[in-house]
């Protein structure tokens, strides 16, 4: 019995350890954030969704109960012929009917006849800008519990999309390099020839140089991407120059016609023969982490994005091409003025659509956003590295 206890418990934890791990993979951080803004829609249309309800039907009632009562009690009980009675007893009821309707917009009614405020779209649109910290303002909590969720929900919901925008920045970044590697890095690219002829002299270098600074004994074997050192008897000959015994001790590393790819790095790419450096260009090699992308690719890239954006709200909203471009920039900076929101002017049957894209449009935006600040750190740093060097060469030349 206790066997199996601790057999269920360690069952347990493991699947506890397996569940928290794909939480915080990259997978599981995009369906985390999703089921949490989800969550949050349904739980500010369960609060906010009745008060508004309410709000509505008491504001129809008053409207009835004022269109009842001028009939009734004024046109049927004042001399129609008395105009000056008529129009004060009439702008009496009126301005009561305005002050009414003045303090229910201050309380957030919207002045519609019909609960679509609060409906599943405008709130997974709210809940998106609150974890976003785009705040628009077109939609905000009335009732105290609908504050106080916002507070707590806020408090966790921001830490979690900024481990969003670490996590997919990061992985889309190094998505948009290996693809930048493979289109702009082709062999029919001008200067592909000197670049690999670089990069092979590089190579035979290196190799050269860690060859020499091996000591006499040891022989390399050469496989794929794993380097393994084998110690072998050393037997001197009787030579005039020992230099030329030692050297003649060492077996340079052979590389292997049949490459394989290196999870890490991506493709394998073996050292090339002597004097068969040009039938070595068909494989094209590049570590992930070496690559940087130049800063124009992504401004362009974020252009294009916008450019995307504001014919799809323009389309959708009715918005001109500029006023689309701006509500995009305004969105994906964090800015979020309020002065342009889907679903504000126009009312059409695609409105909860249009709540929904515009939210995933400003959930991947974001993340692109991010990875592209990323590939211009990183070739920021490029240049720093690289301007470093030259300073430094160049100080040496003057000493």
């Amino acid at each position: 019995m206790a066997r199996r206890r601790r057999r269920l418990a360690s069952r347990v934890r493991g699947y506890v350890r397996g569940f928290l791990a794909f939480l915080f993979s990259n997978v599981g951080v995009v369906v985390l954030v999703i089921a949490y803004t989800i969550g949050g829609a349904f739980m500010f249309q369960a609060i906010e969704g009745a008060s508004e309800m309410e709000r509505v039907s008491n504001m129809t009632r008053e409207r009835d109960n004022t269109a009842q009562y001028l009939w009734q009690n004024v046109t049927l009980t004042l001399n129609l012929f008395n105009e000056t009675a008529l129009k004060e007893r009439i702008s009496i009821e009126l301005l009561n009917y305005q002050r009414k309707i003045v303090f229910a917009v201050r309380r957030g009614w919207d002045g519609g006849i019909s609960s679509r405020q609060w409906s599943f779209s405008s709130a997974f649109l709210y809940s998106m800008t609150v974890i976003t910290t785009i705040g628009y303002g077109h939609l905000s909590p009335r009732t105290s519990w609908g504050k106080i969720v916002t507070i707590f929900y806020a408090l966790l919901g921001m830490p979690l999309f900024l481990l969003y925008l670490s996590n997919v920045g990061d992985l889309l970044a190094n998505w948009f390099k290996c693809i930048y590697a493979l289109v702009c890095m082709c062999r029919g690219c001008p200067g592909f020839t000197r670049r690999r002829v670089v990069h092979f002299r590089s190579q035979l270098e290196l190799s050269d140089v860690e060859s020499i600074e091996r000591p006499a004994g040891w022989r390399q074997e050469y496989s794929g991407s794993e380097i393994t050192p084998e110690p072998i008897p050393y037997v001197p000959q009787h030579r005039p120059d020992p230099r030329r015994d030692y050297f003649r001790s060492i077996s340079l590393p052979q590389p292997s016609r049949n490459p394989r790819p290196d999870p890490i790095r991506g493709w394998s790419e073996p050292l090339p023969r002597p004097g068969s450096v040009s039938s070595d260009f068909a494989y094209v090699t590049f570590d992930v982490q070496t690559i940087t992308v130049p800063i124009s690719a992504c401004v362009a890239f974020m252009v294009g994005y916008l450019i995307f954006g504001s014919m799809l709200f323009g389309m959708w909203e009715k918005w001109d091409k500029l006023d689309g471009a701006y509500f995009c920039f305004i969105s994906l900076s964090s800015i979020g003025f309020g002065d342009f929101v889907p679903g504000e002017r126009v009312y059409t049957p695609r409105i909860e659509t249009s709540f929904i894209v515009c939210s995933l449009y400003l959930m991947l935006g974001m993340a692109l956003v991010a990875m592209c600040f990323n590939l211009m750190q990183e070739q920021v740093l490029h240049y720093y590295a690289c301007l470093k060097r030259v300073i430094k060469r160049i100080y040496r030349c003057k000493r």
